[in-house]
C-alpha cells in the first residue's frame, strides 16, 4: 500500500501507523464487542480505514512532498491521543485484548494463521500487481513523472492521488486487522511514528515502484534485526541493522528488487530509442 502511494505517485505519507492502528483497533472491536466474524471484522476495518484516508486525503493532498509529510506526521501525533484517552470500548492508554484467529467458527492455531495470512498476501499482491499495471497505475506513474504533465494530457491528478491514497489506507487497515488476532493485544503504540517510518523504509529498500520491492523490504526491515538477534548480536542489533541498511542503499540505489531485474545488453538502450542521440 505504501509503495503504490509513494513509489509510484511519489507522494510521501506518514499517515500508516494510523490506518495500521485503525485496522487493528476496528478488527478487535468489531470481533470482541459485537461477535462480528474475523473475515469480515477485517474488511469492515480497513473499509474504515479507507474512509479516514479518503477524508484525510482530501485536505492534504493540496500539499506537495515535505509538507504533505509534515502534515501526514501531525495528523499521526493527533491519532496516538486519541487513541490513549478512548473510552472502555478499546482500553484507552492500557490497551486491549484481541481475540485469537478463527475461522468460519474453527480457532486456528499460530501455524494455521500464518497460512492465512499468506493467502491474503498472496490475494493482495496480485491485485495490486494488476492495479499497477491498469490504466491507474499507468495515471500514477505519470503523476510521478511530472504532476504538470499528466494534467496537460488530460488526466484528472487529483482523482488519481485519491484513489492512491484509498488502496494505501485500505491495504494498510487490512495489514492491521491480520496484526491484531496474531499478537493478541493491541495498544496506542500502534499508531507511533516508528511504524509510519518502518513503512517508508520497507519500500525504499525494497524498491519505490516495485511490487516485489513491497515484499523484499519488509522481509529485510522486520528478519534483519530478528536475524541478528538469533546470531547473539542482541547488543549490537540496532547499530548492524542501520548499517546493513545503508550498505543496502549504497550498493542497491534501486533498491532489493533490482537484484532481480534482468540485465540488458550493451547499447540494448540506443537500439530501444532508435539510436537517436
Amino acid at each position: 500500500g505504501t509503495n503504490i502511494l509513494t513509489g509510484y505517485t511519489n507522494l510521501i505519507s506518514m499517515a500508516g501507523a494510523v490506518f495500521f492502528g485503525i485496522g487493528a483497533y476496528g478488527s478487535a472491536i468489531l470481533t470482541t464487542h459485537f461477535g462480528v466474524p474475523l473475515v469480515l471484522s477485517m474488511f469492515i476495518a480497513a473499509s474504515i480505514a479507507t474512509v479516514v484516508g479518503l477524508l484525510l486525503a482530501l485536505p492534504v493532498l493540496r500539499l506537495e512532498e515535505v509538507f504533505l509529510a509534515i502534515a501526514t506526521l501531525g495528523f499521526v501525533m493527533i491519532s496516538v491521543e486519541i487513541a490513549k484517552s478512548s473510552g472502555d470500548m478499546s482500553g484507552g492508554e492500557n490497551g486491549m485484548g484481541a481475540p485469537g484467529p478463527t475461522l468460519f467458527g474453527w480457532a486456528l492455531d499460530e501455524r494455521a494463521y500464518h497460512v492465512f495470512t499468506a493467502v491474503v498476501l498472496a490475494g493482495a499482491l496480485w491485485v495490486a500487481r494488476n492495479l499497477a499495471r491498469s490504466r491507474f497505475g499507468r495515471g500514477f506513474l505519470a503523476i510521478k513523472g511530472s504532476e504538470t504533465a499528466a494534467r496537460a494530457l488530460g488526466l484528472n491528478t487529483t482523482a488519481l492521488k485519491l484513489v492512491a491514497f484509498g488502496v494505501c489506507a485500505f491495504y494498510t487497515g487490512l495489514s492491521g486487522a491480520l496484526y491484531a488476532p496474531l499478537v493478541r493485544f493491541i495498544d496506542p503504540s500502534l499508531f507511533s511514528i516508528m511504524v509510519s517510518i518502518s513503512f517508508v523504509s520497507m519500500v525504499i529498500v525494497g524498491g519505490l515502484g516495485s511490487i516485489l520491492g513491497s515484499v523484499l523490504g519488509a522481509v529485510f526491515v522486520i528478519g534483519a534485526p530478528q536475524l541478528l538477534t538469533y546470531l547473539g548480536f542482541d547488543q549490537f542489533q540496532r547499530a548492524l541493522y542501520g548499517v546493513a541498511m545503508i550498505l543496502a542503499l549504497m550498493f542497491l540505489p534501486d533498491g532489493l528488487a533490482s537484484l532481480f531485474k534482468r540485465k540488458r545488453l550493451p547499447g540494448a538502450d540506443a537500439a530501444q530509442s532508435g539510436g537517436v542521440r
